[in-house]
Order: structure tokens, then sequence, then C-alpha cells
């Protein structure tokens, strides 16, 4: 026997109450969704301004070696894009196997959407669809790494040819540039695994 407070099934609850219930919470859905879009891009132009002010702060100064901080940086707010993503993936799969089941199929944006992006057509090297390297937002954080990774290279090789640098010196920005690109491969990494969920 049910006790007072207890919640009650699907089946007891008036149709037009659990119809007005479902909604809301796609509504809530729908809503964080768009919360954690804007995050997304907020985070994507933090990236562009941090990798540009950095770049910018090494050339004035003529200290390359402060380039090797982008990649670390092109990591932590990759990484932080791409746990947005999966939360905005997540809620997608939960709004399209469970909530529009549950409201009797009516809500058909998420199928539709995940059957016109499963195409073949729509994956392709230079589309925005798949997550590629030529994906614009992973040229934004991978691609910018690496670009910071090569320019901080070539600056170093060439005040090395011109002038003697103290080994320590050589060995400490060696260390940083292959932890630098170490990081911007395990971004990669965390793109390619991104795009399979």
């Amino acid at each position: 026997m049910a006790q007072p407070g207890d919640p009650r099934s699907d089946d007891e609850v008036d149709p037009a109450i659990r119809t007005q219930i479902l909604l809301a919470e796609y509504s809530a859905l729908r809503t964080e969704t768009e919360r954690r879009a804007t995050v997304q891009w907020s985070v994507f132009a933090l990236q562009l301004a941090s990798a540009g002010a950095i770049s910018s702060v090494a050339i004035s100064t003529s200290n390359f070696a402060l380039l090797l901080l982008i990649p670390f940086a092109a990591y932590l707010l990759g990484c932080r894009y791409i746990l947005h993503d999966f939360h905005i993936k997540l809620i997608r799969r939960y709004v399209r196997e469970s909530l529009a089941e549950r409201l009797g199929g009516q809500v058909r944006w998420e199928s539709w959407r995940t059957s016109a992006l499963a195409a073949p057509a729509t994956r392709g090297w230079f589309s925005v669809t798949g997550w590629n390297f030529a994906h614009p937002t992973r040229l934004a954080f991978e691609g910018v790494g690496f670009l910071s990774l090569a320019a901080a290279l070539l600056a170093a090789g060439y005040r090395w040819w011109r002038t003697s640098v103290p080994w320590p010196l050589t060995a400490g920005f060696l260390l940083g540039w292959l932890l630098g690109l170490g990081v911007v491969l395990l971004l990669g990494q965390a793109f390619r695994r991104a795009s399979d969920l």
C-alpha cells in the first residue's frame, strides 16, 4: 500500500498532468543545453583571445619561450569545451531515448537530427559536422597548440644558431616543448573520443 509522500508511478498520474510535467522537464533540458552551448562558445573565444595575448607578449618582448604556454592553455580550455559537448550530447540522448518515448513520440527533433547527421555525406573531411582535424573548433584548440610549438621551436633554433645558449636553458626549453607536444596530442585524442559519443 502506498504511503503519503511516496512517488506515484507514471500510470497513477493524470495523463494531462504527466504531459505537463514531461514538457516542463523538456523545457528545462533545452535551457540547460542552451546554457552549456553559450559556455562552450565563451570557452572558444577565451582560447582564441588567450592565444593571441600570449603570442603578442611573446613577440613584443622577444621571449618566444612564452609560446610554450599556449599548448597548456589549449589543453585546459579544449577539455572544458569537450566536457560541455559531452553533456549536451548526453541531454540530447536522454531526450531522444527516454523523454520522447514517454511523451508518445511527440518530441521528434533529436531523433530527426540524429538520423540526418548519420548520413555518410555529412561526415566528410572538410565538413563542419565531423570532428576531423580540419574542423574549425579543433583547429582553434589543437591547431593553435601545434602552431605555437612550431613557432617556438623555429624561434629557439634561430636563437641557438645565432648565439650560444647555456645547456640548462636549452634542456628546460626542450622539456617544456615536449610537454606541450604531449598535451596537444592528448587533446587530439580527447577530440577523437568525443566524436564517437
